[in-house]
C-alpha cells in the first residue's frame, strides 16, 4: 500500500495516530521511560506524569514537534533535505528541555557535535567532528532523488555512522525516515520499542533493514485498519 492510496481523512488520521505512536516508541528506543499512556495523555491533553522526570516529558513533547515539523515540511512540494533542515529537527527535538532543564541536555543543540563520539562494543568509526558538515551534505547530494526502500535504509545507516549529534542520532534518523518515507510515497514506518533488539541489528546491513522496515511499515498500516 502506498501513502497515495489511502484517502485525505485516512492520512489525516494515520498521521495524527502515528504522532502519539512514534513518539512513543522512538523515544523508548531510547530509554525514555513514559509508557504508551503517559505519552498520550502528555500529548493529547497536556497531562504530565508525576513520577516521570521533568526533562524526559519535555524531550517527547519536542519529538512530537518535530513529527509535526517533519509532517508539514513533507507534506510541501517545495521542500527538500539540507543540512538546516536536519539541524532543526535536532533544535525542535530538545529546545524545550534545554531551555528548562538544561543540565539534563547534551550540548550543542541544533549544531553538529563538537567532540568524537564512541558506539560502546561495536568497532565502528563514527565521523570525526571537522568532517561531519561535509559527510552530511555528501550524503544528502548522493541521496538527492527519487529512493526506493532500500535506498531509505541505507542512507539511514550512512546518516547513523557520521552520528552528526551529541545526542538524539537515532531520533533525528528515523524522523528523516518519516520525511524520506512520505516524499517518496511511502506510508511512513513506525520501529515498534518491542522490535529495538532487531531494529539495532539491522543498522549493520542495508537488506536486512530494508526488509525490517517493510515490516514496521506494516505496523503503520495497523493503525488506520
Amino acid at each position: 500500500m502506498k501513502l497515495s492510496d489511502l484517502t485525505t481523512i485516512q492520512k489525516n488520521d494515520l498521521f495524527n495516530t502515528l504522532r502519539i505512536s512514534l513518539t512513543h516508541h522512538s523515544s523508548a528506543i531510547e530509554g525514555i521511560s513514559l509508557t504508551f499512556g503517559e505519552t498520550k495523555r502528555l500529548l493529547e491533553y497536556g497531562m504530565t506524569a508525576q513520577s516521570k522526570p521533568l526533562h524526559e516529558q519535555l524531550v517527547v513533547i519536542g519529538f512530537a514537534s518535530a513529527f509535526d515539523f517533519v509532517i508539514r515540511e513533507a507534506s510541501n512540494s517545495s521542500s527538500s533535505l539540507d543540512s538546516n533542515f536536519i539541524k532543526d529537527i535536532h533544535g525542535i527535538l530538545f529546545d524545550k528541555a534545554l531551555a528548562v532543564s538544561p543540565e539534563r541536555v547534551e550540548r550543542p543543540v541544533g549544531s553538529w557535535r563538537r567532540d568524537d563520539r564512541y558506539i560502546k562494543g561495536v568497532d565502528i568509526k563514527l565521523s570525526e567532528p571537522k568532517n561531519i558538515d561535509q559527510d552530511i551534505n555528501n550524503l544528502i547530494y548522493r541521496y538527492d532523488r527519487s529512493l526506493n526502500l532500500n535506498e531509505i535504509a541505507e542512507f539511514h545507516i550512512d546518516f547513523e555512522l557520521i552520528h552528526p549529534f551529541a545526542d538524539g542520532n537515532g531520533r533525528v534518523g528515523r524522523l528523516l525516515m518519516t520525511y524520506q518515507a512520505i516524499k517518496n510515497d511511502y506510508i511512513p514506518p513506525l520501529i515498534l520499542n518491542d522490535n529495538r533488539l532487531d531494529y539495532l541489528d539491522s543498522l549493520g546491513n542495508v537488506y536486512k533493514l530494508e526488509k525490517f522496515l517493510d515490516l514496521s511499515i506494516k505496523n503503520s498500516i495497523n493503525l488506520v485498519r
